[in-house]
Parts: structure tokens; C-alpha cells; sequence
């Protein structure tokens, strides 16, 4: 029997140029880097629709984003709509989705809540991350010229605690077969 082991890393709003490993740019990406010489990099990729809830309704449905009412932001897609972790789960391999979503219909930072096929103990979209803060920390994060006045560790981003989870579900599950989506804002 061979192992599935799949995991996907999605960035939200990054441009294929801005990885080094496509062209120099003089931004320096050498951990992506090192993923794209291991692992598959594609050359030509396209997507359902350039609006990114739309996108991720095509990815993870397998569906064009109109048949399953997720055509813009904000919309969740329809209840009755089943998703790539409620169809891997079936077939015994482990899902876990870390980080946006953005398909549950709530806002940018989505409703917090893990939709079916996919582990409760590792979901983590914005919306979490929000509720672990202080009200203090929740206002600095999201005004952005504090980052030019703050330090602000890498212990207190959003794409620190995604990874973070990453790294524990590997540690936990990796011998298992497994498909772990982790989503970078």
C-alpha cells in the first residue's frame, strides 16, 4: 500500500514572483525555496477566479465556484456542498486544515468554527487567533504603521501560530496517511 501524504501550503495574496525560486528578485525566500526544489513546484498554474474565497471554493469542492454559491468574499458555500477534507476523511486519511478558510460565509477572519471532514483539534482560522489575544493586542495587530514603531516577535503572528500547528500535527500524524492544508495569510 502506498502512503498518502499530502500537504498543501497556500499563501493568500502572494504574487509567483515574489518566491526566488521562480526568478531573482532580490527577495529572499530560501525555506520556500528548499520546499519547491523537494517537493512539486508548478510552473503554470491557474485558478477558477482570481477573488480568493471563490478560488478556494473551486480548490477544495473540486467545483466551479458559481455551482457551489461561493462566487465572491464573504459567502460561505451551500450546506449541502461537500468539501475535499469530508471526502478524504471518508476514504481513512486524517484532514487537518490550519489557517484561512474563508469559506464559511463570515467575515475576512471567518466564524471560527471547523466545517466538516476536517480535525477539530487543529483548526485555526483568524477568527481563533483573535480570540487568544488580548483586546490590547488585537487593536496593535491590525494597525499596521505600529510595525514600522514596534518589535513585534514572530511568536505574536498569525503565520507563527499556523506553522506552529503545522509542525505539531507532522510530529503527531506524519507516519499516518494524512492530507494537511496549511493556509498563510
Amino acid at each position: 500500500m502506498t502512503n498518502r501524504k499530502v500537504i498543501l501550503i497556500m499563501t493568500d495574496s502572494q504574487r509567483w514572483d515574489m518566491v526566488s525560486c521562480y526568478r531573482d528578485t532580490g527577495l529572499k525566500t530560501p525555506c520556500l525555496d528548499e520546499l519547491a526544489a523537494g517537493g512539486i513546484r508548478y510552473n503554470r498554474a491557474y485558478t477558477t477566479q482570481p477573488v480568493c474565497q471563490a478560488a478556494r471554493a473551486g480548490i477544495f469542492t473540486g467545483q466551479f465556484p458559481h455551482s457551489v454559491s461561493g462566487w465572491t468574499n464573504s459567502m460561505g458555500i451551500c450546506d449541502n456542498v461537500h468539501t475535499l477534507g469530508e471526502r478524504l476523511q471518508d476514504k481513512g486519511i486524517h484532514t487537518a486544515y490550519i489557517g484561512k478558510w474563508h469559506l464559511d460565509g463570515g467575515d475576512y477572519f471567518g466564524l471560527g468554527r471547523c466545517p466538516k471532514g476536517w480535525d477539530k483539534n487543529y483548526w485555526f482560522d483568524m477568527k481563533n487567533y483573535l480570540e487568544e489575544m488580548s483586546e490590547e493586542d488585537r487593536l496593535r495587530s491590525r494597525q499596521s504603521w505600529r510595525m514600522e514603531t514596534e518589535e513585534f516577535p514572530a511568536e505574536f503572528t498569525y503565520a507563527h501560530k499556523v506553522g506552529n500547528r503545522a509542525v505539531d500535527f507532522l510530529q503527531k500524524f506524519g507516519k499516518d496517511d494524512f492530507f494537511l492544508t496549511v493556509s498563510y495569510d
